[in-house]
């Protein structure tokens, strides 16, 4: 098989992408200190700051927590 062959093949049955549209995370997403994971984890998703409640804020300034988005990524479900 020539390569282009080869690179007609990866086109029409691309390996390297992942198995029904599973949303890779982006590890260049900035996490906040209370992120479990970056964002688009498998078994993760937003919640609402506990610290601040949602509202981004504490004391009228940003939370430290979730850095004034008023969300965090956190691990869902478990055993």
């Amino acid at each position: 098989m020539n390569r282009d062959q080869q690179d007609k093949l990866r086109k029409d049955h691309p390996s390297d992408q992942p198995a029904g549209g599973t949303v890779m995370p982006d590890r260049r997403a900035p996490m906040a200190p209370g992120d479990e994971a970056a964002p688009g984890t498998p078994g993760t998703g937003e919640n609402v700051c506990r610290m601040c409640g949602g509202k981004g804020t504490l004391d009228g300034k940003t939370c430290p927590e979730c850095q004034g988005s008023g969300k965090v990524i956190e691990g869902i479900g478990g055993a």
